[in-house]
């Protein structure tokens, strides 16, 4: 079955790739595990107590789920108030940066959409059983931590479609495209005080498809990444990456 991979690193511009080429997605995921996989331990081997470490690494495990359940609930006001100062996050070809342009992102882009439900992966899109849960890493002054999170979630857009079905779905609190959408959580944490709060959060996505709950297929699809900044884009990201 093929689907759609993308890999996006921050400052890059790497263009969606050739659909004809998605199949090979798991055997680079694959690859992709075995090299973080070194670092699963949850804390920094130098420099920082042990103990001490684990602590910092469990809080940060317990942010990323807290943010992953607030989502899942439609708690988009909290979540924005879960990310540090000046924070920012990168999410389909775009960067959101600040407390304004994040909260644009999860109040207005999220919301319209429906987006961040947790669900399983989307038949015949199972990860690798053998793929480490979480990475965490706490720095020896236990100031600053990364993390990976693997994700699953439903992402939807509002239909732009001007018909009478579009229209009679939007009386109905629908009138949505909606998908799954399935890769890693790459995250920069701070602590401020004694709390931890996101600096820096990217959807590392590794695949994306229809999901048809009960279904024995699910078929790839491609979702255009931003195209247009804000205010142009009046839910777009400050800058495409």
């Amino acid at each position: 079955m093929s689907i759609t991979k993308s890999l996006s690193g921050s400052g890059d511009n790497r263009k969606q790739p050739n659909t004809g080429r998605r199949s090979f997605i798991w055997k680079a995921g694959a690859a992709m595990s075995a090299v973080v996989a070194s670092a699963a331990t949850g804390f920094s081997k130098t420099g920082v107590d042990r103990a001490d470490a684990l602590k910092d690494a469990n809080a940060v495990r317990t942010l990323h789920r807290t943010y992953e359940s607030r989502l899942n609930k439609g708690m988009y006001e909290e979540v924005v108030g879960m990310f540090a100062n000046n924070a920012e996050v990168v999410f389909n070809g775009g960067l959101f940066k600040g407390e304004k342009s994040i909260r644009r992102l999860y109040c207005e882009f999220f919301q319209a959409g429906q987006t961040g439900k947790k669900i399983e992966p989307a038949p015949g899109f199972e990860p690798d059983p053998e793929q480490p849960q979480d990475i965490v890493d706490v720095a020896a002054d236990r100031k600053t931590a990364t993390g990976q999170f693997p994700y699953s979630m439903q992402v939807g857009t509002p239909m732009t479609e001007d018909t009478s079905l579009v229209k009679m779905a939007r009386l109905q609190g629908e009138g949505i495209v909606k998908w799954w959408e399935g890769g890693t959580h790459e995250v920069t944490c701070v602590k401020v005080g004694e709390s931890w709060k996101i600096r820096r959060l990217e959807y590392r996505l590794v695949s994306k498809a229809d999901y048809r709950p009960g279904r024995t297929h699910a078929r790839a699809i491609d979702i255009p990444a931003f195209s247009k900044v804000y205010p142009a884009d009046p839910a777009g990201p400050d800058k495409l990456v």
